[in-house]
């Protein structure tokens, strides 16, 4: 008897120390929360806006690899690029003077919700295209140059296009559909006509710049905001 009820303290015991720790995952669940979805855009301070526009699941630097041009190549992506000694390129930027040959960019969804909703505003063009901003101290070499001639300027734009893309898993690629200068950067557009899916995994934006590659790679998972994938 005395055996038994042992058996069933010990059964009753473990019962409680399981449902104790249940509901210590569910709060440690809770306290994970990001705080996007966690407080409403109202509630989101100074320091965290700053947080989702700068290091975010919609806001990732650039890896950044130096291309002599098309057809040359060297050297492997970095975050922080760096360009070879000896190349001809004339690069402009707020590091120029303590390191020339080293620049910073960052790739920032502009067209999704939480950054509309911490900038409040939405850009022009957002319900019809995915909005992406490259923004850094890197030399600006997609800006119109002025004296450039209107066919050397559809070329060059012609020619971004082709390897200005979102790359996804298991469907084709997004091409450039046209781009805007911003401030420090460039704004690219992308139809949303063939949308982004969550099945899709993960995004890789890519472009070139002059002699420089740029690359930032978007796990779509952690892109979900209230329960719903936000680009």
């Amino acid at each position: 008897m005395g055996s038994l009820s042992a058996n069933n303290l010990s059964r009753r015991n473990l019962i409680l120390a399981a449902t104790g720790l249940a509901s210590a995952i569910r709060v440690l669940g809770a306290a994970a929360k990001p705080f996007w979805d966690d407080k409403f855009p109202e509630d989101w301070t100074k320091e965290q806006i700053d947080q989702l526009m700068k290091s975010s699941p919609w806001s990732q630097p650039a890896a950044i690899r130096f291309n002599g041009g098309p057809g040359g190549a060297s050297g492997g992506f970095a975050y922080g690029g760096f360009v070879q000694p000896g190349d001809r390129v004339q690069y402009e930027g707020a590091h120029a003077e303590k390191n020339p040959n080293v620049f910073h960019a960052l790739v920032r969804w502009e067209s999704s919700k939480p950054l509309c909703q911490a900038q409040k505003r939405t850009p022009d063009g957002a319900s019809n295209f995915y909005m992406l901003a490259l923004t850094g101290d890197f030399p600006d070499e997609a800006r119109p140059r002025p004296d450039e001639a209107p066919s050397a300027a559809e070329e060059r734009l012609d020619a971004l296009r082709s390897y200005t893309k979102l790359e996804r898993k298991g469907d084709p690629p997004i091409y450039l559909d046209h781009i805007e200068p911003i401030s420090g950067g460039e704004m690219y557009y992308f139809s949303r006509l063939d949308p982004i899916k969550l099945s899709n995994k993960e995004i890789t934006f890519s472009t070139k710049l002059g002699p420089l590659e740029f690359k930032a790679q978007f796990a779509l998972k952690d892109m979900v905001y209230r329960g719903k994938l936000e680009l």
